[in-house]
């Protein structure tokens, strides 16, 4: 991976920070701030390789800044600045000299309201992928088995020069996720990525979320509990910008540590 200039050391991961291996993302003390506003507040966590973490908790709580932060999202914000680390293989994602560009093709997301180019269902694959210099033949393969892995190929393999704005909600959900699979990133963020969509397409999201994490490690935000229950294997519950508790998502739904915790999930707020 190449998202430092080449004088840059690297150091290796904190191993005391480990769950049950060596995380692929270590959080260490990270806060982040809107000028005045303390979003996100001093956290630290691991984010365990091939598995799937849910950040949850009420509405402006911070689990969105935080899971913007992870590839830089809030560098948009003209306000926004950190403290802390984000360790990625030795790398602080943090640092000045970081490339985003490469950043965000390793860690890639995906937005609450799908968002596909007006352009062919084809094209919102091979977009980026021209920008990288990818060969016409080689593209041909790539669309394929991204569309494949987001389980959306065979509702769309006889129509990929249709405008992808003539699918459904659900189905240019998947589209983006393809989109971002395409370029063979090892983290998936996803930001409430079934909100926006009907019953039956959020399923179909869910299934499609437990089958990637065979081969990505997905971080995903979600206000619905029973989600993060069904599809997570470690959970985030945040609150007022503070992680309140973070453990494995059976113990945490069920014999959580902390009061605010167990008030949370039992709907005593949100």
């Amino acid at each position: 991976m190449d998202m430092v200039e080449n004088n840059m050391k690297t150091k290796p991961l904190d191993k005391s920070k480990e769950i049950n291996s060596v995380p692929l993302l270590q959080l260490d003390e990270l806060s982040v701030y809107y000028g005045e506003n303390h979003a996100v507040k001093n956290v630290s966590m691991p984010i365990e390789e091939n598995k799937v973490t849910a950040f949850i908790g009420p509405s402006g709580c911070g689990k969105s800044t935080l899971l913007r932060t992870i590839n830089r999202m809030n560098d948009q914000i003209s306000i926004a600045r950190y403290e802390g680390n984000i360790e990625y293989e030795g790398l602080n994602l943090l640092e000045k000299n970081i490339d985003v560009v490469a950043l965000r093709k390793e860690i890639g997301m995906v937005f609450q309201e799908p968002n596909p180019f007006p352009k062919p269902i084809k094209e919102n694959i091979t977009h980026a992928l021209k920008f990288m210099g990818m060969k016409k033949k080689d593209m041909e393969e790539v669309v394929e088995n991204s569309l494949k892995q987001a389980a959306i190929w065979d509702e769309v393999k006889d129509r990929l020069k249709s405008s992808a704005l003539s699918l459904s909600g659900g189905q240019q959900q998947r589209l983006c996720i393809a989109r971002a699979l395409a370029l063979k990133p090892r983290v998936l963020l996803l930001d409430e990525p079934t909100s926006a969509l009907d019953p039956i397409s959020s399923a179909k999201v869910e299934d499609l979320i437990i089958e990637l994490k065979k081969h990505y490690t997905i971080v995903i935000v979600t206000h619905n509990m029973e989600q993060a229950a069904r599809i997570s294997d470690n959970t985030a519950f945040m609150y007022n910008g503070d992680l309140v508790e973070f453990g494995n998502t059976s113990q945490l739904f069920t014999n959580p540590k902390e009061k605010r915790t167990e008030d949370y999930i039992s709907g005593k707020f949100s």
